[in-house]
């Protein structure tokens, strides 16, 4: 089992190196092109300078002001101010104005920084669906509603060290109990591609490290998003996450209770 998760990390990297492009701009600069997609299917691009003997690495502004013309004015409601800085708190990264980015006191820790940059702005433009009108509430926090309501027994944002090295934060963690292993729950808003690999890895990263028999599961809005794709529930199955559609959360309340 270690030695198929190992490959599967190793492609992982593969792919991520693949399709990730470098371009030199203006004064220096070294433009990024990952392959991870915004709300728009555009691929999110860095965009890395010096800053005397440190690196940065920013998003040139481009995440907040795409907000902001799609209709979100994060500064018009202090909910979407304190849910930005939660994001921006939790991956390690800085708010410049408009700018989204990270200093990099050296070479090593480049690739943390990045990664964690990267993931910072995947959560940023999952707000982008609170621009849309028919969305009254945070999905994270509808989830949080129904735990509570249950009574169900939670620790929230939690981060777990990977194999990679990398940190990866989940949502909840339901600790084990005489009947249920460990659960480690992640509650996600708009279930795309870019989600599912992310989960998918976060999950192969840190599984080896946590308790034997620990799940994890996947709280996937399915009330706001038109329906599902199979091949993105798949790609759930196949790596042994479970996925909860919103819809059909109370069917896993037992599970979850116990």
């Amino acid at each position: 089992m270690i030695t198929e998760i190992q490959k599967l990390i190793e492609n992982y990297w593969k792919w991520l190196k693949d399709r990730t492009c470098l371009r030199d701009v203006e004064n220096g600069w070294v433009e990024i092109t990952t392959p991870y997609l915004d709300s728009h299917n555009d691929y999110i691009q860095l965009y890395v300078g010096k800053d005397g003997d440190k690196l940065i690495i920013t998003d040139d502004g481009y995440t907040l002001r795409d907000l902001e013309m799609c209709g979100l004015q994060i500064s018009s409601s202090s909910k979407r101010e304190a849910i930005l800085e939660l994001i921006l708190n939790g991956f390690g990264v800085q708010r410049r104005e408009h700018e989204i980015l990270v200093t990099v006191p050296s070479e090593k820790e480049f690739p943390l920084k990045k990664h964690n940059l990267v993931q910072a702005i995947l959560a940023i433009n999952d707000m982008f669906y609170l621009a849309r009108p028919y969305v009254t509430s945070l999905f994270l926090e509808d989830v949080k509603n129904w735990l509570e309501l249950h009574e169900i027994r939670y620790v929230p944002s939690v981060k777990f060290p990977g194999k990679s090295g990398f940190d990866h934060y989940f949502d909840f963690v339901i600790p084990k109990s005489s009947l249920q292993p460990e659960r480690i729950i992640k509650a996600i808003n708009r279930p795309d591609r870019n989600a599912a690999e992310s989960l998918v890895f976060a999950w192969l990263d840190t599984s080896e490290k946590r308790p034997e028999g620990s799940k994890a599961l996947a709280f996937l809005n399915d009330r706001d998003n038109g329906g599902l794709k199979e091949d993105i529930l798949e790609a759930f199955i196949n790596y042994e996450i479970k996925p909860i559609l919103w819809s059909q959360r109370e069917n896993y309340l037992e599970e979850l209770i116990n």
